[in-house]
């Protein structure tokens, strides 16, 4: 069951060792909405999730003795217990395999702390992995709750595709495929936010009443038994309640957002931000504003939806 979701392959060997090749994804919020504040300090969530074909990559090889070891190509990154797939496979090891090893070696392509899931996609890399080289046959439930343990996005990479997740985001329910997109990512320069800071400046008070994900899902669901393509109309659904402390934090995002709706584009910022991305069939002028943006020094990565 895990296997069709792994996307691992055999690569090269380390010493004699085979080694594991995972491909650990990006995320984009289609829908994220802010329903209310929990008795635990938890925000309750509605969101669609949606994987893109952007992707770190994850490699494993088993060592002896029950250690662990991270490499990253980042030298910002920790490399210890506060790297959130070096806590994943602590987490798997003290439960499930207390006497193996692994030397993981993490190659960073997707932006840090830019709303698009990197260190929760390389939690859930390395549950899949580990439960693999270390021929746990653990199922997917079961590293979704895991997952869980360690961050409100996790399980959903855990699955990948298309999901709506509820709770804080740790509830996730496959769903049909979001239709093939083009997908144009902005970050802008210099900028980063956390989760945390970007709650603390959200008003609830400001939130629509009004929802959107449940409507998202239907279309999907309709898509599927239908055969009708509502691209345009999905389009039309985008949402995130936490534009607006991203805009108040950080006024560029704003502006950068502007600049992608002026070209005729349908565009949001991503979870906690400050990434804002643009969904397009038309790669010619996703390609085109991505060059303006570039040359304004943002940085800028053209990817696509994955399908599942």
């Amino acid at each position: 069951m895990i296997q069709k979701n792994l996307r691992y392959r055999l690569a090269v060997k380390w010493s004699d060792l085979v080694r594991l090749e995972i491909k650990s994804h990006a995320k984009i919020n289609l829908t994220l909405e802010v329903l209310f504040r929990r008795e635990d300090g938890y925000h309750q969530l509605k969101t669609v999730f949606q994987e893109l074909e952007l992707h770190d990559t994850l490699f494993l090889e088993e060592l002896p003795a029950g250690s662990l070891e991270l490499l990253c190509n980042d030298t910002t990154l920790p490399r210890g217990e506060g790297n959130l797939a070096y806590r994943a496979a602590l987490l798997l090891k003290s439960l499930y395999a207390p006497d193996k090893g692994a030397r993981m070696e993490l190659i960073k392509k997707i932006p840090v702390a830019a709303g698009l899931g990197g260190g929760s996609s390389n939690a859930a890399a390395a549950l899949k992995g580990l439960n693999q080289l270390w021929n746990l046959s653990l199922e997917a439930e079961t590293l979704g709750e895991l997952g869980a343990v360690l961050g409100s996005d996790v399980p959903f990479f855990i699955y990948g595709g298309t999901a709506l997740a509820e709770g804080r985001g740790e509830q996730v329910r496959p769903l049909p495929c979001f239709p093939p997109a083009k997908v144009l990512l902005a970050v802008p320069a210099g900028k980063a936010l956390s989760a945390a800071e970007v709650y603390s400046a959200l008003c609830l008070d400001k939130i629509p009443a009004r929802t959107v994900s449940d409507r998202f899902v239907e279309l999907l669901e309709e898509s599927l038994n239908s055969g009708k393509d509502f691209f345009h109309e999905l389009l039309r659904l985008l949402c995130n309640h936490l534009e607006s402390p991203v805009f108040s934090l950080e006024e560029d995002v704003f502006f950068l957002k502007e600049q992608l709706l002026s070209k005729g584009l349908a565009a949001l910022v991503s979870g906690s931000g400050p990434t804002v991305f643009a969904l397009s069939r038309d790669e010619k002028n996703l390609r085109e504003a991505g060059k303006e943006l570039a040359l304004q020094g943002h940085r800028v990565i053209f990817t696509e939806t994955i399908q599942k």
